[in-house]
């Protein structure tokens, strides 16, 4: 009777360690300016996301060819967690073809977050991306700095 009163808690305390390491980030956890740079096929891409405590989100994508840009990607939406999985609608986009209003639906899966290190997975995609939260305000562009 003992050792059931002993392993009971012990076999608890397992579970929450194990449950809260598995656990997507909470929405506030994910809140602020997130950067990431990909190099790929002689390309540099390069992602800005800031994600608001509103649930808004505006987001800057580049593709540079060395200091020049090969293609440049503005987005403004809404994001949510949904079922362990981070849900973004785009609800403006712009890139060098023009500006279109959108209901341009991605969900990702596979979330971590790490200190200031974010990762996680475009669903149905083989595509994986890692940020760094980065302080607000941060720039990106093609030239060197």
């Amino acid at each position: 009777m003992s050792l059931f009163r002993i392993s009971l808690p012990v076999m608890l305390g397992f579970l929450c360690l194990f449950s809260a390491a598995q656990a997507a980030p909470a929405n506030d956890e994910l809140i602020g300016t997130w950067y990431s740079e990909k190099k790929e096929q002689g390309e540099t891409m390069k992602w800005l996301t800031r994600r608001m405590q509103d649930q808004g989100y505006a987001s800057l994508f580049l593709v540079c060819n060395g200091e020049n840009f090969s293609w440049v990607r503005k987005e403004i939406g809404v994001w949510q967690i949904e079922a362990d999985k981070l849900v973004e609608t785009a609800t403006s986009i712009e890139d060098m073809n023009g500006k279109k209003q959108a209901q341009e639906i991605t969900t990702y899966t596979n979330l971590a977050l790490n200190d200031d290190s974010l990762s996680y997975d475009k669903i149905n995609s083989d595509k994986s991306f890692s940020f760094q939260r980065v302080a607000d305000g941060f720039q990106i562009s093609c030239q060197k700095q």
